[in-house]
């Protein structure tokens, strides 16, 4: 009996909350990883506030003039690098998750709003291959997220919300990432830049007490160029990317979840001023161009993103050149 009216309750809030964003919300841990490579003895910070507005509702490609509901996820995320040597890297992903759900239906408004520590990666990197002067260099990684964000989180009933309102996963997942850089030679300051994730999630087996979930696995390629300029005595570098978005529905006990999973591209313009060698302000956002949607679903609006990064180098201070 108990697992009946666990099941119903589940089924009824997939049907009222139909715009369910398991898969276009939650932590931006793919859209975060990947410190840049450095030398030996490096130690590397990045400090980011990421912001996820989910306004905008699709059934497969199609758009949707409903502006009942929307999604917000606020993270704070924190990355620790550091280099072993010229080849080998680990880096660490710590967060911290507020998601926001608002709901106006006939002249009501439903808001909830959840916090909580989010899930935890550690990369292990090793950089494959590295030409004369680093203009070209390849670097690998792989490693776990662990599953350290809470999943019993409630609402004011008392009810277990859903996965994409959890801070955390309660599964193990498998990372894997690759990251290219290439010098243009006719503008040595210049590169084309491309960055591929593949995450294979695991499965949180007490999902609602009675139940398994395991979100879809995920793909992301990231493909630009970045450049590095003066401006009077500034140094700024810009840069431009595509980024490609592929996830897999979710599943409930085996069973694939609907309205989760679809296809994304987005356009990503980002800044970063360099205060310092080593240490720079940075600033970008995400724009969705194209998005083919399994279901219906609230999926991304815009996303905004701004941090600073800071290194403190090995040996010897590399200074930023030109």
């Amino acid at each position: 009996m108990r697992r009946l009216i666990t099941i119903i309750i589940s089924l009824f809030f997939i049907q009222v909350g139909y715009t369910q964003t398991c898969c276009s919300g939650g932590v931006p841990l793919s859209n975060n990883l990947g410190l840049p490579a450095s030398d030996a003895k490096t130690l590397q910070f990045a400090l980011t506030y990421d912001l996820n507005v989910l306004k905008t509702l699709k059934t497969g490609r199609e758009t949707l003039e409903d502006n009942a509901r929307d999604r917000k996820t606020h993270s704070g995320i924190l990355e620790v690098g550091y280099s072993f040597s010229n080849k080998f890297s680990v880096d660490g992903f710590f967060s911290f998750v507020r998601q926001e759900r608002t709901i106006n239906q006939f002249g009501n408004t439903n808001f909830l709003a959840t916090n909580g520590v989010g899930d935890a990666v550690l990369l292990f990197k090793y950089k494959a291959w590295a030409s004369a002067n680093n203009n070209t260099v390849l670097q690998l990684g792989i490693g776990p997220k662990i599953p350290i964000g809470a999943t019993d989180k409630t609402n004011v009933q008392g009810l277990t919300l859903n996965a994409d309102l959890q801070p955390g996963s309660g599964a193990w997942d498998g990372i894997f990432l690759a990251q290219l850089s290439q010098v243009l030679w006719m503008r040595p300051s210049m590169s084309l830049v491309a960055t591929s994730t593949y995450s294979i999630k695991g499965k949180n087996t007490d999902y609602f007490d009675v139940q398994t979930y395991q979100f879809g696995k995920e793909f992301q390629l990231n493909v630009g160029v970045s450049d590095r300029l003066l401006v009077g005595k500034s140094i700024v570098d810009p840069s431009i990317l595509l980024q490609y978005r592929n996830q897999e529905p979710d599943q409930i006990d085996g069973v694939d979840l609907p309205s989760t999973g679809g296809n994304w591209v987005f356009i990503n313009p980002n800044i970063a001023y360099w205060l310092s060698p080593d240490l720079s302000f940075n600033v970008g956002v995400s724009l969705p161009i194209i998005a083919n949607i399994t279901g219906t679903q609230v999926t991304p609006t815009y996303r905004f993103t701004t941090g600073i990064y800071y290194r403190i180098p090995g040996k010897s201070k590399e200074l930023i050149q030109f």
